[in-house]
């Protein structure tokens, strides 16, 4: 099974990589209703809390960025998959002039080092915003096992060993030409989605906003015990979704299924994928 999708936007060519995938335990969900509770309790398949992971490759001209780096070995075997979807469309490690990270969480930067601590995208710049550097280089973090000591340190070791290599940026930057940040803090404070535009086409990366696509989406209320803060979250994940929908955006995500890239509209309280 292929673990590429692809896209183009204008003259830029977009191409999700599936890293992998695996079930949320129901206690890593918030907010749920009864009713959902129920009926993920219910479902032997456990259909309702499966998720992705996925990176994205950006190619234009001769940049090809890479955005989130996927798990690396840290997510068990149905997961770190990413170099075997770079083969897939003929790029390799080598290959990759830019990473972008849309947030430091292990599955979106556990792919960038070798088990010895060493960049695996040798000839890669690695971008991100300010403020998710800081928080996760400067603030002193509790042993917890979530977006805790582990996790921080981490991202110090990602960091460091792309060295001379890494740039910040502004929350209003460019990542390279054509694709431009959104910032949507919460999941984590310098969380971030971005946007390729060229000509009268755009696609919406949404970055994290949501980890089940079948239970959020309907309900954006639900949330994760991996968002740094919940209340900025939840307000990030509505303002994406309604960019989404009423910019009739063709738009991906993190954790999106497949097909990888959807329109969606307003329904109800929540969202629907507009077949």
């Amino acid at each position: 099974m292929s673990r590429t999708s692809k896209t183009t936007i204008g003259t830029i060519n977009v191409t999700t990589l599936r890293d992998g995938e695996r079930t949320l335990p129901l206690e890593a969900l918030k907010n749920l209703s009864n009713e959902d509770t129920d009926e993920i309790n219910s479902n032997e398949n456990q259909l309702l809390t499966f998720t992705n992971f996925n990176a994205c490759v950006i190619q234009n001209g001769k940049q090809n960025l890479l955005v989130d780096t996927g798990c690396g070995n840290l997510f068990g075997p149905t997961c770190g998959f990413l170099l075997d979807a770079l083969n897939e469309i003929g790029l390799g490690p080598e290959d990759i002039s830019d990473i972008f990270m849309t947030h430091l969480h292990p599955d979106h930067m556990g792919g960038a080092i070798n088990e010895n601590g060493s960049a695996i995208f040798a000839n890669a710049n690695l971008k991100l915003l300010q403020e998710e550097h800081n928080y996760w280089t400067t603030k002193s973090f509790s042993s917890d096992e979530i977006n805790g000591q582990d996790w921080s340190n981490l991202a110090k070791k990602v960091l460091s060993a792309y060295g001379e290599r890494l740039e910040l940026l502004s929350n209003n930057a460019d990542i390279i030409s054509g694709v431009s940040i959104i910032p949507l803090p919460g999941h984590t404070p310098g969380h971030a989605g971005f946007r390729v535009d060229d000509g009268n086409e755009s696609m919406f990366h949404m970055g994290d906003i949501i980890h089940v696509p079948k239970l959020q989406l309907k309900d954006p209320n639900i949330c994760t015990l991996f968002d740094v803060d919940a209340e900025s979250a939840l307000k990030s994940r509505k303002y994406a979704l309604d960019m989404a929908a009423s910019d009739s955006l063709l738009c991906t995500s993190g954790h999106m299924l497949e097909p990888k890239f959807i329109h969606i509209e307003k329904y109800g309280a929540g969202y629907a994928e507009v077949s």
